[in-house]
């Protein structure tokens, strides 16, 4: 196999090894969830296409669309595509962020394995099978934009912002990875969920709240490559709260050792009351 199309295995630094290609006893069930805000016009296609991408791998799927409180017709849009069984569609009342959507549709999955893949298609579907695969040797697999084999287009700040943020990160939480931040991300449920019991973060640092927990608990993590366009930028308020949120994962987690505390709560306790779980339609 090319070295460049490898999944690399990063399990704590004492276990490099590259993932198996062959599908032998390849018949996992996957809980895929789709965090969505504000897309309209792209959300019932974005469901059909990971349907499609997901059905030639398993059987035994499910997949979970969560409307962060989209003020459009996102969720009219995505219940279009509810009446298959293996589709729910869950809402928001008011917008929370990514981190709390994610949240819902975890207490919501049933499977073996869930993966995160944001709803706006940025990032294409089509390696999925591939991250499926490389659980077999890790407990997470995060997609990288900066793996070699990777294809990332985006304007050229935002890949400057993206290798800025990635650098302070791996300063302050110890994490190696090339990317923290690409939407598109599977778990071993059982694994995610020891992790969810310890989040805090609601909007987009939260990708990095998980991996710094999973690095804490020494969990085996996957660096698979992506296919990823990025067309759009950062406001300058949302790179503001992303700094502020990392500020805050840092100081819990290096100063008042919070989730080394906490890490017995469970997925499935709140963790306030401004969280509202979503309605659901099914």
């Amino acid at each position: 196999m090319d070295a460049r199309n490898r999944c690399a295995v990063i399990p704590h630094y004492h276990d490099l090894r590259t993932v198996d290609s062959s599908d032998e006893d390849l018949t996992p069930s996957i809980s895929l969830i789709m965090p969505a805000y504000e897309l309209e016009d792209r959300i019932a296609e974005a469901i059909e296409k990971v349907e499609k991408t997901v059905s030639t791998i398993t059987d035994e799927y499910e997949i979970i669309v969560v409307d962060d409180g989209s003020k459009d017709k996102t969720y009219r849009r995505a219940l279009t595509r509810a009446e298959n069984p293996h589709i729910r569609v869950y809402r928001h009342p008011v917008n929370l962020g990514k981190g709390a959507a994610i949240r819902t549709g975890v207490m919501n999955a049933t499977m073996e394995y869930t993966v995160f893949l944001d709803a706006d298609m940025d990032v294409d579907p089509g390696g999925l099978r591939k991250i499926v695969k490389a659980l077999r040797s890790g407990d997470i697999v995060v997609c990288s934009k900066r793996h070699p084999g990777s294809v990332y287009r985006a304007p050229f700040v935002r890949k400057l912002l993206s290798v800025s943020f990635n650098t302070l990160v791996k300063l302050l939480m110890g994490i190696r990875l090339g990317d923290t931040q690409t939407g598109f991300k599977a778990f071993r449920t059982e694994a995610l969920r020891r992790i969810m019991g310890a989040i805090v973060v609601k909007r987009y640092a939260f990708d990095v709240e998980v991996l710094a927990i999973a690095n804490m608990l020494k969990m085996r993590i996957v660096e698979a490559p992506v296919r990823i366009e990025q067309k759009s930028m950062f406001s300058f308020k949302a790179a503001m709260q992303m700094l502020i949120d990392i500020m805050g994962i840092f100081y819990r987690l290096r100063v008042l050792r919070w989730y080394q505390k906490n890490l017995n709560a469970y997925v499935n306790t709140p963790i306030g009351e401004d969280i509202y779980y979503g309605t659901r339609h099914s």
